[in-house]
């Protein structure tokens, strides 16, 4: 920034002051690493007025951790140079969001950063034209054939590819779907007839605000579908590490629920230490280099009516303790990666910031834990790309879409988790799922293709394969719930999915019964196959 007096103005506008110690430090940088630096102070909520050198060395390891790269990371090293940090400590706090431990690397791709502000109309309409145009982006490198905008369409009844978010979707009388589509240029009707099976039965799964290509002919007053594609992930070939390293994935602990299964939770303690199971299964336990805990890690408080008789830790300190507590049995060189879901002390709506040190303070003091939003994109050596979503939007998907509701219900996430790939978003329904609106962008496009996806939240586990995508879905470690019962859930416990880097293998580990089960699962093209050994 050109003067001290504009790096105040901004400052105030976000509610704080700098110090002369600390202006003085900002007036050394850049505009755009001044203004990154002032958005990450916002966000964080340190919860003083005055920001002073001291009070921002002290929260430095938070600040890091939240810090996004960018242009300006030559200025940004520099700056914390200042705090006495080495350069090539520096290099690996900030080289993009890499932090290493003995055996592994965590690097954090995506790091939504929303700050606290009155969100109005406008901030809707800015967060749905950048998803379509994120989204469209991606369905023209399929190479449409004469693509079109809605404008541009006349009354020659030629054939067009039109890109659209779907506005409204209806079924007539005869059964036909009428679609009314839009793009940045104007709106139509798209009519799929019912004796198109194929067609049909592809456009019968489009969701509310999903971006599609339609294939069409017509005019510009009814176009007729004669094919639809989604924007759809690909992985031209599944990745293969050249080291043997394990991976674990669990979600929804409910610590401070009366109903966690502590026990259970101990004995995958124990067995990640090698003190549980048979001789080969402590020898797998040993190439454990990852854990990654997708949500819902406490119970919470007041998160339905009645919620405190449910409950044997109260507050959510507390729960977050007794987490802490747990996570410090587990062999200090295994990476733990850490997010956060709808019972977690944020915000419900998505995406959801990192727990912040306030309620789990004794994590940040953990050398092994890595506090990440919720999406998130984090890649481990070998540069596996893991997307984590804990699954707000997986129940209203449900719900809407026929074939998952009637067939599967709640029991299949891992299919749940092929629609989300397919349309290049974790929450495409307006009004299904919460979420906060980007201010540049729509932060639950799925921009970069993960080689493995993970959700959580269904309280079920299971594995599939979509376009040599991975998909991984958790169980729980607390029992029934009576919600749980009243909406028909089916929950599973205590399984833990162990994934291969190497060899791709999925070892299904389940610890709640008292003999340890395996489950050895490989990959077998678009299905996953598995055979249950005891």
């Amino acid at each position: 920034m050109e003067t001290q007096r504009e790096i105040l103005k901004v400052c105030m506008s976000k509610g704080f002051l700098l110090d002369k110690e600390m202006l003085d430090l900002f007036s050394k940088l850049s505009d755009d690493a001044a203004k990154e630096i002032v958005e990450i102070l916002s966000v964080l909520e340190i919860g003083e007025r005055v920001i002073t050198k001291a009070l921002f060395g002290k929260n430095i390891e938070r600040i890091k951790r939240t810090l996004v790269d960018g242009k300006n990371k030559t200025t940004i090293e520099k700056f914390f140079i200042n705090f006495g940090y080495s350069k090539e400590e520096i290099e690996v706090r900030l080289g993009g969001k890499e932090e290493e431990t003995q055996r592994g690397v965590v690097k954090l791709l995506s790091n939504p950063i929303i700050n606290p502000r009155k969100v109005e109309v406008q901030d809707f309409v800015k967060h749905f034209r950048s998803r379509f145009e994120l989204i469209k982006k991606i369905l023209e490198e399929r190479g449409l054939e004469n693509l079109s905008s809605i404008r541009r369409i006349g009354n020659s009844r030629e054939n067009y590819t039109v890109i659209g978010l779907v506005l409204e979707k209806r079924i007539t009388k005869n059964k036909n779907l009428i679609f009314i589509i839009e793009d940045l240029t104007g709106s139509v009707s798209v009519l799929v007839n019912f004796n198109k099976k194929e067609v049909f039965e592809k456009a019968k799964d489009i969701l509310e605000d999903d971006v599609v290509a339609f294939s069409v002919t017509g005019s510009k007053e009814i176009l007729f579908a004669n094919d639809v594609s989604f924007p759809d992930a690909f992985l031209s070939e599944k990745r293969r590490n050249e080291e043997e390293a394990l991976v674990a994935f669990i979600s929804d602990i409910h610590a401070g629920s009366v109903m966690f299964l502590e026990n259970n939770f101990l004995k995958f303690v124990k067995w990640l230490n090698g003190e549980e199971g048979d001789k080969i299964q402590r020898e797998m336990a040993k190439k454990v280099r990852y854990l990654f805990i997708n949500g819902d890690s406490v119970d919470g408080v007041g998160h339905f009516p009645g919620q405190e008789k449910w409950l044997n830790i109260l507050d959510m300190k507390g729960q977050y303790k007794k987490v802490t507590e747990l996570l410090k049995l587990i062999r200090k060189d295994i990476k733990i990666i850490f997010a956060p879901g709808n019972h977690d002390a944020v915000w419900v709506g998505e995406p959801q910031p990192i727990i912040s040190e306030e309620w789990a303070g004794d994590l940040y003091k953990m050398g092994n834990v890595v506090m990440v939003p919720n999406p998130c994109m984090v890649e481990i050596d070998g540069g596996f790309k893991i997307l984590m979503y804990h699954g707000g939007s997986m129940h209203s998907m449900i719900n809407d879409i026929e074939y998952l509701r009637v067939n599967y219900g709640c029991d299949a996430p891992a299919k749940v988790g092929v629609e989300i790939l397919k349309r290049r978003h974790l929450a495409p329904t307006h009004g299904n799922v919460d979420y906060i609106p980007g201010e540049k962008e729509d932060e639950l496009v799925i921009k970069y293709v993960p080689d493995i996806l993970t959700t959580a939240d269904l309280h079920r586990h299971e594995v599939g394969v979509h376009n040599n995508i991975l998909i991984i879905a958790t169980s729980c470690w607390q029992s029934k719930t009576p919600f749980q019962e009243k909406v028909g859930n089916h929950p599973d416990f205590c399984k833990v999915p162990i994934f291969n880097l190497k060899t791709r293998e999925i070892k299904i580990m389940d610890f709640f019964d008292e003999e340890i089960e395996k489950e050895t699962c490989g990959e077998s093209g678009e299905e996953i196959k598995c055979e249950v050994k005891k």
